[in-house]
């Protein structure tokens, strides 16, 4: 990245966009073309962590765009009313780390990493080796188990498993232990990430909600700013140092080959200009993946804002592929207790492409969820395993049957006739942007997050996990926006 982008090139750019008309039909407003210095795209993980370093430093101009279209697949373990209902807050394996950087990612190994884990995060033990005790977000245990959640930490050693009602998840090796889940919290609320990042900056940063990104807006291989849609209207933003894409992997992949970066055949086939070739663009797509195992319970259990779990490893796994979760009847719904059997580390891989060159369309989203036949082996594992548990005597108060949806399936045969029909998708999608050093192996951005082949444009969240951490993905999303912001500002490599 150079330092700023003079005003002739920019314009010179925006006039090669179709200005008539907004999606929807209406016609343009005129509007004066807006700039800052970094625009970022996208209103998750990724962007508040990068926005809130980028915030750091007064003279840079920033703009957020809540990037939303209809399509778009909402990650539905960020919404949560209550302490009960968030999700685990949980970094990840340090293998996961170092699986990255063995891929030629200098820079992404477990050590490298911790310290951005450790400067975001407000621990309530306070600082550590590995924690961080004076970051925005407040992370912290919860300590009101009902008869269940203890139930499920005795039930785990005589299956094989330890027990540790104050297991750290969030060390470096979390594998086989049953315990209760760190959450980001404050108090007796939700800390969202909005909230514990956007927020003390939010005088800092414009933003712009209420519309899309139509496409990237490049000046030869350069990324000068973003076409801004509405329903009625349509403008230009300029970005003078950087644009810094933070949404979905799907969207991600879809704005990238909008923008002329992606497979060559497939841009030109809908007429979309190639300004790189760029092959990895919108493969590599994969996603956790959850099988329910149930059983009818005996009794209602008292409300409790713990959440209980464990990882560990289907059979031969390195790091742990499966992770075990406790659920327990909730009011109003049916009096189930049992687990579900999470699959976090998957082989299967599908693809994104283009429907058409609209942004507002829905691109071709082929999962391939379960194609490899290892991750249908793991769930059925997970099953057993979760059996183990599930029948230990300390839920014989608590437990009935094992319910019609898996209770026939006890061979493996049936057991993974069963896993198949059962699984469903977690909505923690990644790998579309794969991080790596060389673009003919698939990589789309390099270990500066920056993309191959394109200046001033850079990627950042899940889409650039070469394999999903064996997580709730989340955690190591926000670690990866606030590296992002720091590669912004440095610019790119000396020898790129």
């Amino acid at each position: 990245m150079t330092a700023g982008l003079t005003r002739r090139a920019f314009l010179a750019a925006a006039a090669t966009l179709p200005l008539g008309r907004a999606m929807g039909g209406a016609r343009q407003v005129p509007t004066t073309p807006r700039t800052a210095d970094v625009v970022v795209v996208g209103g998750g993980p990724a962007a508040y962590a990068a926005v809130f370093r980028l915030a750091q430093f007064p003279d840079l101009t920033i703009l957020l765009i809540d990037d939303v279209v209809p399509w778009q697949p909402r990650d539905t373990d960020t919404v949560a009313t209550s302490i009960a209902d968030l999700p685990p807050f949980v970094r990840g394996h340090e293998a996961c780390f170092a699986a990255w950087r063995d891929r030629g990612n200098d820079g992404w190994g477990y050590a490298d990493v911790v310290p951005f884990f450790k400067r975001l995060e407000r621990y309530e033990a306070g600082a550590s080796d590995t924690r961080g005790g004076s970051g925005p977000l407040s992370v912290r245990h919860c300590w009101d188990p009902n008869a269940g959640h203890r139930a499920f930490l005795m039930a785990a050693v005589p299956a094989g498993f330890r027990q540790d009602s104050r297991h750290d998840f969030n060390g470096p090796r979390s594998q086989g232990v049953a315990g209760y889940y760190q959450k980001a919290a404050l108090d007796d609320r939700p800390h969202t990430f909005e909230e514990a990042l956007l927020g003390p900056v939010r005088a800092r940063v414009s933003r712009l909600s209420g519309g899309h990104v139509g496409r990237l807006v490049m000046s030869g291989t350069r990324a000068v700013g973003v076409e801004y849609v509405t329903t009625r209207s349509r403008a230009v933003i300029g970005a003078t140092r950087a644009v810094l894409l933070c949404g979905d992997p799907v969207r991600t992949a879809q704005l990238l080959m909008l923008s002329g970066v992606g497979p060559a055949d497939q841009l030109r086939a809908l007429g979309v200009p190639v300004v790189v070739d760029l092959a990895g663009v919108g493969r590599n797509l994969h996603d956790q993946i959850r099988v329910p195992l149930r059983y009818q319970s005996r009794q209602a259990l008292a409300p409790s804002t713990v959440s209980a779990g464990m990882f560990t490893v289907s059979l031969a796994a390195s790091p742990p592929d499966l992770q075990l979760d406790l659920i327990t009847p909730s009011p109003g719904d049916a009096l189930e207790i049992g687990i579900d059997v999470r699959l976090v580390r998957p082989a299967s891989r599908g693809q994104v492409t283009l429907a058409t060159a609209n942004a507002a369309d829905a691109p071709v989203v082929s999962m391939s969820a379960l194609s490899a036949a290892p991750d249908v082996t793991a769930l059925a594992q997970g099953v057993r395993l979760g059996r183990l548990v599930m029948t230990g005597t300390p839920f014989d108060p608590l437990r009935g049957d094992e319910t019609a949806a898996t209770a026939a399936a006890q061979h493996t045969s049936a057991l993974e006739q069963a896993v198949r029909a059962l699984m469903t998708p977690c909505g923690h999608r990644a790998g579309t942007c794969a991080m790596g050093p060389r673009p003919g192996d698939g990589a789309v951005v390099d270990a500066r997050l920056a993309v191959h082949g394109v200046q001033a444009l850079l990627v950042a969240g899940t889409a650039v996990m070469p394999e999903v951490v064996n997580a709730p993905p989340a955690a190591a999303a926000l670690m990866i926006g606030d590296r992002s912001a720091e590669f912004v500002l440095a610019g790119p490599a000396p020898n790129a």
